[in-house]
């Protein structure tokens, strides 16, 4: 069974109580944090396997080290990969260096990693391009049980992998509505509208939103039920299962 917890579902702008979306993704052998932001508690005691930055935007990476200076004072021992686009790589070891924390004693083994498909037990981790920025990437998170896919910061996507088809969980940007889509558009972003026409594409079972601006979210959730009714807002910290 393959699950996610939401540590955060805000854009660039966080909402007290919430955070910049960050994401859990955990099966029964594996469990990866994507995007690296506010409230990495959870993550620290999950005891992850392994990291995914999205991309290079301030609200997808600038929890990274104080994620690892909290997984060396807990600990750790066991080694931590990292998984990037090639491109957002020395962005993440400038964040490293700039805290000094591999010079920190017994600190535990790091790599750094382009984004490549990587199995942990019988989980799958495969990266797809994503049209945010030049150097942007989406996952499908896989076990037996299911497959939760994520499309991570993007405009809207037409054209759809056949291994997307059929995920439980479809968990996608809404920064806006329709009518912010020409806007939307020029920042590498999506309405619910265009998040609500994936998941009709892929024959999903459940839509969840997020990236999601402040205020009052009701508009977004409202559009995206027209056109996929099974939507929903996602609570902070609460676990999303490919077995409802």
């Amino acid at each position: 069974m393959a699950d996610v917890v939401f540590l955060g579902c805000n854009g660039s702008l966080q909402e007290r109580g919430g955070g910049n979306t960050s994401l859990l993704f955990s099966s029964k052998d594996c469990r990866i944090l994507v995007d690296v932001s506010s409230n990495i508690q959870e993550a620290v005691e999950s005891d992850i396997d392994a990291v995914v930055v999205t991309h290079g935007h301030t609200d997808h990476v600038y929890g990274v080290p104080s994620l690892l200076h909290q997984l060396w004072i807990s600990g750790r021992k066991r080694e931590l990969i990292i998984y990037a686009p090639s491109a957002v790589i020395p962005l993440i070891d400038t964040l490293i260096n700039a805290f000094g924390l591999r010079e920190k004693k017994n600190f535990f083994p790091l790599v750094l990693k382009e984004a490549e498909d990587f199995r942990i037990g019988e989980t799958e981790v495969s990266f797809f391009k994503t049209d945010h920025t030049d150097a942007s990437i989406g996952l499908l998170f896989k076990d037996d049980k299911g497959k939760i896919l994520y499309t991570s910061d993007t405009r809207p996507i037409e054209r759809i992998d056949e291994s997307w088809m059929y995920s439980y969980i479809l968990i996608h940007e809404s920064s806006g509505v329709y009518l912010d889509e020409e806007t939307l558009i020029k920042k590498g972003h999506s309405s619910s509208r265009d998040a609500a026409n994936l998941a009709q594409l892929v024959r999903t079972q459940k839509l969840i939103l997020c990236h999601l601006p402040k205020g009052d979210k009701e508009e977004l959730l409202e559009e995206a039920k027209t056109v996929f009714y099974d939507t929903i807002i996602p609570e902070p910290f609460v676990k999303y299962s490919t077995s409802f």
